[in-house]
C-alpha cells in the first residue's frame, strides 16, 4: 500500500477529475490524503479519502474581478497570493504523512513548491492544454487578450514569491509556478483533442475524460414526447444578462425543444422564460448529457470532455482565453459549432444549435472522438503512471 497526497486547485473544476484517480488507487489498496479547504470533505470521503484541511485567508478571492478575461488570468495570482499562508499548512501535513508520492494541479502553487521542498516522486494533472516547440497555450491569440493581466499580475505576485523563496530557501520566478513539467504529467483529454497532440511525448500522458460517478437518486427533468433536450450551461465566464436570456428563450421558441438551463449561483426570475424551459442551479450533468441532444456550453475542458465522452453535439460561447482554444477546437475536429457571446443573438444561436444537433458529420466526429477520450483510459491509466512512480 503507498500514501498519496493530492494537491488539486481548491476549485470545482480542477478537484472533480482528480476524484475518479482517488477511487481508483483506494480500490487498489493505496492510501489518498487531499489538502483541501473544508467545503470539500464531502467530495472527498465520497470516494473513500481523507480530508486533511487548509484554511485559506480568501476563498474564490478571484471572483470580485467583473471582467471574465481578466477573471481567468487573476485564478493562479490568486493561488500565488494564498501560498504564504498555505504553504506552511501543507508542509506540516506531510511531514507528519509521510506520503510516498504527491499530485499536484497545474495552477496549485502550494503544491508545486511543496514537491520541490520535499524531493521524490510527484506528478502534475493538467486539466487543459499543455506546450512544446509546437504548440502552446499562451502563444495563442486568445492568451494574448490577456497579456497585459498576466504582467500585472505578476508584478503584484513578484513580492510574494520573493516572501516565500526567503522563508522556505527557494528561487523561484512568478513565470515558474506555473510550467507544465514534472516527473509526470497527466493530461485530463484525448491526444486527438489537443492541438498538436501527436508531438507530445514524455512526460505527458493523455489519460482521456476522468468522470466521477454522480450519487444515486440525482435525476433528469423529464423530457416531453416529440421534443429535444438541449442543456444549456454557462458555468462562470459567460454572464446570463437580459440580452442573452433573449437570446435563450427566442432561439428556442416553437422548435421543438426542452431546454435545462443551470444558472449556478446566479437568479434567473421564472417569469423570464417560457415553461419549456426548466432552470435549476445546479443538475447531475453527466445524467443530463446521457440524454441531450445538444450542449451549450461555456467550454469548459471538464464539461466538454464530459459531452465528447457521451458524443452529444456542442455549441460553444467561449470567452475566456482557454476556452477559447477549446471552441477553436470543437468547430475544428468537427465536433459542433461556436458563437459569440458579446455578440450572441437569437437567430445566430438557432441556427449555431440546428447545424450541431443536426448534421450528420458531426455525430461521426463525435462517435470517434468519443470512442478516443473513453479508450484513452481515464482514471485507470492516472493510478497507473502513479503507481509506477512509486514501485518504478
Amino acid at each position: 500500500m503507498a500514501r498519496y497526497a493530492m494537491f488539486p486547485s481548491p476549485m470545482a473544476g480542477h478537484v472533480n477529475p482528480t476524484l475518479p484517480m482517488a477511487a481508483e488507487l483506494i480500490g487498489r489498496g493505496h492510501h489518498v490524503t487531499y489538502h483541501l479547504p473544508e467545503e470539500f470533505r464531502a467530495q472527498v470521503e465520497s470516494v473513500g479519502a481523507r480530508l486533511s484541511p487548509i484554511r485559506l485567508r480568501e476563498a474564490h478571492g478571484y471572483r470580485r474581478e467583473p471582467d471574465p478575461v481578466a477573471r481567468f488570468a487573476k485564478v493562479p495570482m490568486w493561488l500565488a497570493a494564498e501560498a504564504e499562508d498555505v504553504l506552511p499548512q501543507v508542509l506540516a501535513a506531510v511531514d507528519e504523512d509521510r506520503p510516498d508520492a504527491v499530485l499536484y494541479d497545474m495552477t496549485c502553487v502550494w503544491g508545486r513548491l511543496l514537491a520541490r521542498l520535499r524531493p521524490g516522486p510527484a506528478a502534475m494533472v493538467v486539466g487543459s492544454y499543455v506546450g512544446n516547440e509546437h504548440f502552446s497555450p499562451v502563444r495563442t491569440r486568445h492568451y494574448a487578450a490577456m497579456k497585459d493581466h498576466l504582467a500585472s499580475g505578476f508584478r503584484e505576485t513578484g513580492e510574494v514569491i520573493a516572501r516565500i523563496n526567503a522563508r522556505h530557501g527557494l528561487d523561484v520566478r512568478p513565470q515558474d509556478l506555473f510550467a507544465r513539467d514534472e516527473q509526470v504529467v497527466l493530461v485530463v483529454m484525448p491526444r486527438a483533442f489537443h492541438p498538436a497532440g501527436e508531438t507530445f511525448g514524455e512526460p505527458f500522458r493523455f489519460i482521456g475524460a476522468s468522470l466521477r460517478e454522480e450519487a444515486a437518486g440525482t435525476v433528469c427533468p423529464p423530457v416531453p414526447h416529440g421534443r429535444r433536450l438541449a442543456y444549456v450551461s454557462f458555468g462562470t465566464v459567460v454572464e446570463l444578462t437580459d440580452a442573452v436570456l433573449a437570446a435563450l428563450r427566442e432561439a428556442f421558441s416553437g422548435a421543438g425543444w426542452q431546454v435545462l438551463l443551470a444558472t449556478g449561483e446566479r437568479e434567473v426570475p421564472a417569469a423570464a422564460l417560457p415553461d419549456h424551459f426548466v432552470v435549476r442551479k445546479s443538475v447531475p450533468q453527466l445524467e443530463v448529457l446521457r440524454r441531450a441532444d445538444v450542449f451549450v456550453t461555456h467550454g469548459g475542458t471538464n464539461s466538454v470532455m464530459e459531452a465528447l465522452v457521451h458524443e452529444v453535439p456542442m455549441v460553444v460561447a467561449a470567452r475566456a482565453p482557454e476556452h477559447a482554444i477549446t471552441a477553436d477546437q470543437v468547430e475544428l475536429l468537427g465536433l459542433g459549432t461556436r458563437v459569440d457571446p458579446d455578440t450572441l443573438d437569437a437567430e445566430g444561436l438557432r441556427t449555431a444549435v440546428e447545424t450541431a444537433a443536426g448534421d450528420p458529420a458531426v455525430r461521426r466526429a463525435l462517435a470517434e472522438m468519443g470512442r478516443a477520450a473513453r479508450e484513452a483510459g481515464g482514471a485507470a491509466a492516472a493510478a497507473d503512471e502513479l503507481e509506477k512512480l512509486v514501485v518504478g
